[in-house]
């Protein structure tokens, strides 16, 4: 019976100490879960914190880049409209000249290269006797008109252009010397006018408008006419 008795204690016993060491353990692998817990929201908060910081540190870099680009976006689009107007005030102001009047700034752009080219090419003992013109939008005799004022004395070959070669719209003609080229275009005249008084043609044509990115249909072009037309009289009349 004693010996039942000790049998039973030491089982008890037994058991007690596995439960306590159970006890231990499940302790020990709690506070390992608490620790490690702690431990990831510790650095889950940093990572937030840096993703934080750095979206915030790009978005005010990009505010800055944006806020910087603003005024060189304005200035393009104000440049880009102006251009828009100035082309389609000069297209149609060409569009609505007579023959006569397209002649007269070919005449006056061939006189203008023509004194541009050096003295001595035309001066020179070795001037040139012969000399190809390809034309275009021109009958021969328009040219020969053009040429015979500026270069009397120089037999020319002439050829028609249909395929449009030479580009552009309106009248021009390409002469081709042994040395020398010397295009006269009215295109080309147009452009070197809109671009030598780009800025006095914009406040002919826009007035005191501030704001120029308004569409082209909120602003009447119809008086474009007459701004060009200034400019073209102020070289020396029309035709």
């Amino acid at each position: 019976m004693e010996e039942l008795h000790t049998t039973e204690a030491l089982d008890r016993e037994i058991l007690e100490d596995a439960r306590k060491k159970a006890l231990k353990i499940l302790k020990a692998a709690d506070d390992l879960a608490s620790s490690s817990k702690a431990a990831w929201e510790k650095k889950l908060n940093r990572s937030e914190k840096k993703v934080r910081s750095d979206y915030e540190q790009k978005e005010s870099q990009l505010q800055l880049e944006i806020m910087a680009r603003l005024p060189m976006d304005k200035r393009r689009i104000r440049s880009e409209t102006i251009d828009r107007f100035l082309n389609k005030a000069m297209e149609e102001f060409l569009a609505s000249l007579d023959r006569a009047s397209l002649l007269y700034i070919m005449k006056k752009d061939l006189e203008k290269k023509k004194e541009e080219i050096s003295s001595g090419f035309f001066g020179s003992p070795d001037r040139p006797e012969t000399a190809s013109l390809r034309y275009r939008a021109l009958s021969k005799e328009e040219c020969g008109a053009l040429v015979e004022s500026s270069f009397g004395g120089i037999s020319f070959s002439y050829t028609e252009d249909p395929l449009y070669i030479i580009t552009g719209s309106f009248p021009a003609l390409v002469m081709d010397f042994p040395r020398l080229r010397i295009t006269v275009s009215v295109d080309k005249a147009a452009e070197a006018l809109l671009l030598e008084k780009r800025a006095e043609l914009a406040a002919a044509l826009l007035g005191n408008i501030e704001d120029l990115t308004l569409p082209v249909s909120a602003v009447n072009t119809t008086a474009a006419s007459g701004a060009v037309t200034g400019c073209y009289d102020n070289g020396g009349g029309n035709g």
